[in-house]
């Protein structure tokens, strides 16, 4: 990997020993030895001040948030609560508060509650509040937390879940976060059995970005959808009004926001992230299965997208080839996609294949899944790829960027991934840093 005007740091935990490496030499930092994520999740990786936070779960259930200094290479993992469930899904959303407070919020899969903590002092996460807990009316699911500073009297902070109808709706907390309100319904799936996959991306301000898929793809042929919510109500990406109470519980359905992808039988989309690029424009990242047929044999072509909002149109390509599925059963998991929250032109990939051919990466005759960078110089139209990993034993999945104005961050999930109840899996990653001009 071509490493422009950045220095890399390679920390060993052990001795906390800082070493310059050079992209030959490098050795993942292990943040964590025991963790897990699923990615309708956010945040889950945040730099603030001196320090990456991870939020994650163990293989145990324990809901954890790992602490990395920048500076010494020191780590620690503290437990928000043990054994809440072994499920991916029950990884907690970060927020950092303007008091430098921390707030976490998370729930079983399909659980009774979302629950959330306050850490105690400002940049500390080795001391919590106690837990407390929301009650929807209605099982919940996943935790997004994004704030808009021009709203409420102080602020206003919201939660999005998967919570009432079985569809994304939000709660919302005028106190940041040491109370909550049910808010309304994002978007209306259409019935019980359907549910939109809906990422987030939110400009501190005003606004939160959505990208939505009508359902999951083992039940509909999803296209991919965007919209944004300001000042109460909802748009398309052209800024044409389409809920103009977002407060309540009645919602539009996912097609009547600006699609961006068409898919069909042969290409079912998945969402994977959003991030908003200087101008506040959105640029995205999904993945489409090409071969969804009978479980036991679909799900083995799953190609990357990528697509960017100019202000006026959507510009959206193909941009890489995704590998085959995690585990039978989830023909639409993949090793998943990346975008950089600071820099639209780059991304990172989880693939059991060439990104560029689609030949199948092996390691001593296994298919093995390694991360890649890609870099693209024309909006996304063309990319250049470069290997992050090479020659694992283990399998890198689900990588994250995070990014402050001081430094910023790739990790990912290096194991065993056999479902999302069961894994085996450490959080690693590179820390990087700017030099001066």
């Amino acid at each position: 990997m071509t490493i422009r005007r950045l220095t890399l740091v390679a920390v060993f935990i052990a001795g906390a020993i800082l070493l310059q490496a050079c992209a030959e030499e490098r050795t993942p930092i292990v943040f964590n030895p025991n963790t897990s994520w699923c990615w309708f999740q956010d945040e889950r990786a945040i730099i603030d001040g001196g320090q990456l936070l991870l939020a994650g779960v163990s293989t145990e259930g324990d809901v954890t948030v790992t602490a990395y200094d920048l500076e010494t290479g020191e780590r620690s993992v503290h437990v928000l609560r043990d054994t809440l469930q072994a499920n991916d899904h029950a990884v907690p959303a970060l927020f950092a508060r303007p008091d430098g407070r921390y707030l976490a919020a998370y729930s079983r899969h399909n659980g009774d509650y979302s629950f959330w903590r306050i850490s105690e002092a400002p940049g500390d996460v080795t001391r919590w509040r106690p837990e407390r807990r929301f009650d929807h009316g209605a099982r919940v699911t996943y935790s997004n937390l994004y704030g808009m500073a021009a709203e409420g009297p102080a602020g206003r902070i919201y939660n999005f879940t998967r919570t009432r109808h079985w569809d994304p709706n939000f709660v919302v907390s005028d106190d940041q976060g040491e109370s909550w309100a049910y808010g309304g319904r994002l978007i209306d799936g259409g019935g019980s059995e359907q549910r939109p996959y809906v990422r987030y991306a939110g400009n501190g301000i005003d606004a939160i970005h959505f990208i939505t898929t009508e359902g999951h793809p083992r039940d509909f042929a999803n296209s991919v959808y965007h919209g944004y919510v300001h000042d109460g109500r909802s748009y398309r990406s052209d800024g044409t009004l389409v809920d103009e109470n977002i407060f309540d519980e009645e919602a539009p359905p996912a097609h009547a926001f600006t699609r961006v992808f068409s898919g069909d039988e042969n290409n079912v989309a998945w969402t994977s992230d959003i991030e908003l690029d200087g101008d506040g424009r959105p640029y995205i990242a999904y993945s489409v299965t090409k071969d969804r047929i009978e479980p036991e044999r679909g799900g083995m072509d799953h190609r990357y997208r990528y697509a960017r909002w100019d202000g006026a149109a959507w510009h959206d390509e193909e941009i890489a080839y995704a590998g085959t599925r995690l585990y039978e059963g989830e023909d639409a998991y993949t090793g998943l996609i990346a975008l950089h929250p600071s820099t639209p032109d780059v991304v990172y990939i989880s693939t059991d294949v060439d990104p560029v051919g689609g030949e199948p990466i092996r390691v001593d005759g296994v298919r093995r899944y390694e991360i890649f960078r890609g870099e693209t110089e024309d909006g996304g139209a063309t990319w250049t790829w470069e290997t992050v990993t090479a020659e694992s034993p283990e399998d890198n999945l689900r990588p994250i960027v995070a990014a402050s104005d001081r430094a910023w961050a790739v990790v990912w999930l290096r194991g065993t991934y056999r479902s999302y109840t069961d894994y085996d899996q450490a959080a690693v990653g590179f820390v990087y840093h700017e030099l001066p001009e």
